[in-house]
This record gives C-alpha cells, structure tokens and sequence, in this order.
C-alpha cells in the first residue's frame, strides 16, 4: 500500500506555485499522480477543472484557480455533446434503426435542403455534408453570429430551417467542421425514436447511468446556472443563447457525470463493440477524424508505445474543454476551463499542456 503524502507538504507545494488547494473528490486514483497533474496544473496558470477517471471507476475532481469552482460544477459541455450524439446515433445503428449510408431523406423525407437526397448519415456524422455554417450567420452588432442571438430558434427549427439553407458545398465534401452537421443529426434521431434529442439524453444516459446533473439547455428563459468564464470573450458570453446549440453543443452537467458517460463507453456499455470499433474509425488520411471525435495514436512521455486516444473538444465563447478517453487503459482525462486563452495544445504533437498530462496519467 502506498502512503499518502502529507497534505501539509503538498499544501505548502501549491503556496509556493501561487495556487490554492481546494478539495478532491473521491481521490483514489493514486495520490502522486493526482499532486503531480495539480501541481502542472497550478503552474501552468489554468483555471477551471481537471478529472482524472481510472478503470476501476474511481476519479479524483481537482479544481485550480485563485478562487477555484466547487469540484461539482455545472459546466457547459459544448461540443463534447456531439459525443451523447454520436453514441446516440451508434445505438439506433445497432438495433437497425439507422443506416449509416442512407440519406436523410430516408428518416426526414420532407427536410428542405437542397442535397437532402444525397447528404447520407456518415456524412453527417464525418462534417462531409457541405451544410451551412451557423458560425458563420449574419453576426449582430456585438458580433454575434445570428443563429445564435438575434434569429435564434429551437433546435429543431434550427434543422429545419437555417441548416436546410443553401450549401456551402455539393455533397461528400472535404471535412469542414460544422454545427449544422449534429443539430440535424438531433432531429433524425428525434424523427427515428420519436422523442426529442433533450428526452433521449436523459433517459438512455441521465438515468440509466445516474448522471443526475446532465440536462439540456432550452431556448427559452434564463440558462441553467453554471461556470462563466473569467477570460477571454467574457463580455460577450452572455449573449449567446445556449439553447440553439441543441445536439450541437447544448448539455451541461459535472464532470464527474461526464466520466459516468466516459466509463459507460469505455466498458462497452452503450452500444455493441462493433458499433462502437465503427464510431472510432480513423486514419491518418481524415485527419484521424471518425463520427463526431478524433481518434490518433500519440507519442506519450515515458510510455513504450503511442497510446490510442479518443478526443473531444469542445469551445462555446469563454469556455474551453477536453475530454481524453485512453481505450487501451480503461482511463479518462478531462480538462474544462474557464479562462481563454488556454493554450491545451494537441497531445499528438508531442508537447504542449495537454500532452505534458495525458503522459502523467497514461504511462504508469
């Protein structure tokens, strides 16, 4: 058995760091590696919250920050909702519900978009659609892009409407990452379970998996309370209405819930190892990108091997978050921040943050 460190040295490591040592949650992952992710962590000035999620289901929750967050924060999850997507998507592939490579029409017979008849689910799901950009929609005075202000509409409005617009491209384009590709991807699912995309999250993980703060934001009213950011894009945050994200970009939750989510997929218990072997195909001419997540072989420090990670990202204003699953492992990574810029970096550069971490807690 290992023995704790004493919390008066670590306590006293962080002081001289300029952090402050806000409690862990649930540290049994073992202790040097989470003083060493936090004490990392505290140097590199990062704000917000780190998990680091073990096989065995055990996680440590360490917030850093002058004034850290409560270990169990609401966060936006932004695009890392992309993931409930496609993890969606894979289950009603498994039960023959959906074909990968049938057109929306298939599901959605009178959607309006001009390549309705030939963007195909796996184009969706690759952002080979050639969809409008909602990023790109008429920006207001703040610079806000419309689709999510001044024109903002319910998700399935959203589909049908601005992501039914005029292309960008004929489809199967080149990638170009695009939120119009998921809020349809929300509507089809919607259209083949008939439920809306809010109900089926909450239902097939919310309750299945206990993940009792995941929800959705609405377009309507006030948004859940959860962390702002304190950097960059601050000011105009607030503007955005968080409810048009929808399958794009719109739950929220802890992190620790979103590990419920990480382990239930790493476990193989949300859909068929072929299904999921399916989801997380990639290769090095993609990008290494599969549905909806980047899945790449990364030079690691100190491990033998490069290590598979399946990463998502995700950005909505202010806020800036990964999620690291390591397959191989059974283990997560999950970094949410809420001070811009956060300078992550990319693990398969061989450097950076994200790298510097990812080594710590995949080669042991």
């Amino acid at each position: 058995m290992k023995a704790k460190p004493s919390r008066i040295l670590i306590g006293l490591a962080v002081a001289i760091l300029g952090g402050t040592l806000p409690t862990a949650i649930q540290a049994k992952p073992a202790q040097p590696i989470v003083e060493d992710v936090r004490l990392r962590a505290v140097a590199a000035k990062f704000d917000g919250a780190i998990l680091i999620g073990e096989a065995d289901g055990s996680h440590a929750v360490l917030p850093i920050g002058a004034d850290p967050v409560a270990p169990n924060a609401i966060w936006r999850w932004a695009s890392i909702t992309k993931q409930l997507a496609v993890a969606l998507t894979m289950q009603e592939v498994a039960r023959g519900r959906i074909d990968l490579d049938a057109p929306v029409t298939r599901y959605w017979p009178d959607w309006k978009s001009p390549e309705a008849a030939r963007i195909r689910i796996r184009d969706l799901l690759m952002h080979r659609s050639g969809l409008p950009q909602p990023d790109e929609s008429k920006p207001d005075g703040d610079g806000i892009p419309s689709f999510y202000r001044s024109a903002a509409v319910s998700p399935a409005q959203g589909a049908a409407g601005f992501c039914a617009g005029p292309v960008r491209a004929k489809t199967p384009t080149d990638f170009n990452y695009n939120n119009c590709d998921s809020i349809v991807i929300g509507e089809i699912l919607a259209r083949v379970t008939g439920r809306p995309f809010d109900a089926l999250v909450k239902e097939r993980f919310g309750r299945r998996l206990g993940m009792r703060s995941l929800g959705m934001f609405g377009i309507g009213g006030k948004p859940t309370p959860h962390v702002l950011p304190i950097g960059e894009y601050k000011e105009v945050d607030g503007l955005l209405n968080l409810g048009t994200y929808g399958a794009s970009g719109g739950a929220y939750g802890t992190l620790s819930d979103l590990w419920k989510f990480d382990r239930a997929l790493l476990r193989g218990k949300l859909m068929p190892n072929d299904a999921r072997a399916k989801m997380w195909e990639s290769s090095i001419n993609n990008g290494f990108y599969g549905f909806f997540q980047w899945i790449y072989p990364a030079p690691l420090k100190g491990c033998a091997k490069p290590v598979q990670i399946v990463e998502r990202q995700g950005l909505v204003a202010g806020i800036e978050l990964r999620n690291y699953l390591l397959p191989e492992t059974g283990r997560a990574l999950i970094m949410f921040s809420r001070k811009r810029p956060t300078e992550l970096g990319d693990p398969w550069e061989g450097k950076g943050f994200a790298f510097d971490l990812l080594s710590k807690v995949a080669c042991r």
